[in-house]
C-alpha cells in the first residue's frame, strides 16, 4: 500500500510487489529465466510457518502489518479452519459436483488443502478463486512445493497469468486432474459477488486480512450478497471470531456458530440453515453481540466504500448508541451482565461495571430488570437468541 493513499486496499509488502512486477516486465521482453533470476530475492519475503508451509506479510496500515496466515502453520490453518469443518467430504459422498468460493485466495493453500481432502472422492471439484492482488497470486509460483496439490494451483495461476499477458513462458510442470477446475479471478471480491448471478456454492472460504484492516469484506452488505450464492446447507467459514463479523452475518440473515479452535484462536461458521451449525456460540459471546456497541457490524451499502469510511461509519454509530440504546463494551461489561457483583473479586472492576449500568438507570449488573432481559430460551440457535436479546433490550430501555 502506498502510504499516500491510506484508503487503498491492503496488499502484500510494496517492495515485494515491485519485484513481481519486474518479473512480469522481463518475461514480456522475452527473458525466459526471469523467474529464476528473482527466485532468491522473492524467497526473502517468504516466512516459514511452524508446519513447514509459508506465508507473506502485508504492507503497513496504521503503522502495522500482518501476515496472510497463522505463523503456527499456514497449511494447518487451511485444513483446520476451512477445509475440514466445511463438511464437503460428506457432501462429496452424495454429490457429483462440489463448488467452492475461495475469497482472498492468497498463495493458494486453502484450495490445495481442499484438493487433498477430496482426492479420494469421485466428484468434480470447481473452485472460484478470488484475489484482489495480482502480485500475491503470482508469488504462489515462487512458493516451495510441499505437496502435489499445490502444484495444481500453481499451474492454474500460471495459465491465467499467461492468458492475461503477464507471463509468457510455461514453467510449472504439472497438469490439473481431469475432475478439477480452478477459475482464477483477480478483482475486488465485492465486485465478484455483485456480478455473480448464476453461481451456487457448497462452501465459501472467507480469508481476508483481519476485520480491522479489511472491513470491506466483513460488511452486512457483503454477507447479504454471499448468502444469495449459498446452497441451502452451505457454510461460510472464516478464521475470525470478531463480534462485528458475527453480528454482520446475523443481520444478513444467516445462522452462526463457533469455528474450530486452533492454538487458542477460534473462528466462525455461518449458514442459511441452523441445522448446519454444529457448535453454537457461548451465551457470553451472544450477550456481547446482542447487547453492546462492540456488536455493531460494518456497513458498506453500495459495496464500494474504502476501508476508512467503513471503519468511521461504524465508529460513529458506536458513539451514538453507546450507553444509550446499547450497553457499553468497556471492561467487557456485557459478559458480566446478570452476574452477582459480589462474585467479582477485583473491587475496582466491580465498581466500574456497576457504574456503567447505573448511568443507564440500573442498580447493578444483576439488577432484576437486566436479569429478566437475559431470560431467553438458550436451546434456540445462536442467531435466534441474539435477536431475542436485542428485542428484550429495546423493550427494556424504552421503559427506563
Amino acid at each position: 500500500m502506498n502510504n499516500e493513499d491510506e484508503s487503498s486496499r491492503l496488499e502484500i509488502n510494496s517492495q515485494h510487489k515491485k519485484i513481481i512486477q519486474e518479473v512480469f516486465e522481463l518475461e514480456a521482453n522475452g527473458h525466459k529465466d526471469a523467474r529464476e533470476l528473482f527466485k532468491d530475492e522473492i524467497a526473502g519475503f517468504l516466512i516459514r510457518t511452524e508446519d513447514g508451509s509459508f506465508t507473506l506479510t502485508s504492507d503497513e496500515r496504521n503503522e502495522e502489518s500482518e501476515t496472510l496466515h497463522s505463523k503456527f502453520g499456514a497449511r494447518t490453518e487451511a485444513f483446520e479452519k476451512f477445509v475440514i469443518p466445511s463438511k464437503l467430504l460428506e457432501k462429496a459422498e452424495k454429490s457429483t459436483v462440489i463448488k467452492v468460493l475461495d475469497i482472498c485466495s492468497g498463495i493458494g493453500y486453502n484450495v490445495s488443502a481442499l484438493l487433498d481432502y477430496l482426492k479420494d472422492c469421485d466428484v468434480q471439484i470447481e473452485v472460484d478463486m478470488v484475489e484482489s492482488s495480482l502480485e500475491t497470486i503470482a508469488t504462489t509460483l515462487f512458493i516451495p512445493d510441499i505437496c502435489e496439490s499445490h502444484s495444481y494451483v500453481k499451474k492454474a495461476i500460471e495459465s491465467y497469468l499467461i492468458e492475461k499477458g503477464y507471463l509468457h513462458f510455461n514453467k510449472v510442470l504439472s497438469t490439473l486432474p481431469s475432475n478439477v477446475k480452478l477459475n482464477i479471478n483477480v478483482c475486488d471480491a465485492r465486485d465478484f459477488v455483485r456480478n455473480c448471478y448464476d453461481k451456487e456454492y457448497d462452501a465459501v472460504f472467507l480469508d481476508p486480512f483481519s476485520p480491522a484492516k479489511c472491513p470491506e469484506l466483513y460488511s452486512v452488505d457483503f454477507f447479504t450478497k454471499l448468502k444469495e450464492l449459498l446452497t441451502p446447507d452451505a457454510l461460510i467459514l472464516t478464521y475470525t471470531a470478531a463480534s462485528p463479523v458475527r453480528s454482520g452475518l446475523i443481520e444478513a440473515g444467516l445462522h452462526v456458530g463457533e469455528g474450530p479452535r486452533v492454538h487458542r484462536s477460534g473462528g466462525t461458521v455461518a449458514s442459511r440453515s441452523a441445522d448446519a451449525i454444529d457448535t453454537p456460540l457461548s451465551f457470553s459471546d451472544i450477550k456481547v453481540i446482542a447487547l453492546s456497541d462492540v456488536g455493531i457490524p460494518f456497513i458498506d451499502p453500495d459495496l464500494s466504500s474504502d476501508y476508512l469510511t467503513i471503519l468511521e461509519r461504524r465508529q460513529n454509530q458506536r458513539k451514538t448508541c453507546r450507553a444509550i440504546t446499547m450497553f457499553p463494551s468497556s471492561n467487557k461489561l456485557p459478559r458480566y451482565l446478570g452476574l452477582n457483583p459480589d462474585d467479582i473479586e477485583d473491587d475496582s472492576l466491580r465498581a466500574k461495571l456497576n457504574g456503567y449500568v447505573q448511568k443507564m438507570g440500573f442498580n447493578a449488573i444483576n439488577d432484576e430488570r437486566i436479569v429478566s432481559m437475559l431470560n431467553v430460551d438458550t436451546s434456540l440457535p445462536s442467531r435466534d437468541q441474539i435477536l431475542a436479546l436485542k428485542e428484550n433490550l429495546e423493550l427494556l430501555l424504552s421503559k427506563n
